[in-house]
């Protein structure tokens, strides 16, 4: 199995919305691989915020339910449906946002200081989880201030993560 797949699907997947403003009118981001999906705001920031969260919900409720997030399309491939090519006009313009699902956890094996590493552990204790937990969301949170990408998680992830990783 390569790296990014899990029985066959990938687990990093990029859809496109479009954004939209009119005059007089709030902003609206919508996914067209997504029915239902799409994000409202009265800034742009806050309008791509709403979206990154619905497209978040919407993979949770999907994975819940079983069902796998449908394929996003390519740019070429939304201006090649008419239907979407008129959507596309329309738009303001057109964005990205990458969506991880959760994987299979894997060991790996990671050098460090071990000065860090008795910091950590000693933080890990007090927060109570693990220091595979700490690094995995510690990488994350970096991860995705770069990329701008959302996350969804199982529903026995999200119980497990509802708390931070903050010591008392």
């Amino acid at each position: 199995m390569q790296v990014g797949e899990r029985d066959g699907r990938d687990l990093m997947k990029t859809y496109l919305a479009y954004v939209y403003k009119d005059p007089n009118s709030s902003f609206g981001v919508s996914f067209p691989d997504l029915p239902g999906c799409y994000g409202t705001g009265e800034s742009y920031d806050e309008a791509i915020e709403n979206a990154r969260e619905s497209l978040r919900q919407y993979a949770e409720a999907l994975n819940d339910d079983g069902k796998d997030m449908p394929k996003p399309r390519t740019h070429g491939e939304l201006a090649s449906d008419a239907t979407e090519a008129i959507e596309l006009d329309k738009a303001a313009f057109v964005i990205e946002v990458p969506l991880i699902t959760a994987g299979v956890r894997r060991r790996i094996n990671v050098s460090m200081d071990n000065q860090i590493i008795a910091a950590i552990d000693r933080f890990v204790q007090l927060a109570g989880t693990t220091r595979s937990a700490f690094l995995a969301e510690l990488a994350f949170e970096r991860i995705q201030e770069s990329m701008r990408l959302v996350r969804a998680a199982p529903k026995a992830r999200r119980k497990r993560a509802s708390s931070k990783l903050v010591p008392a």
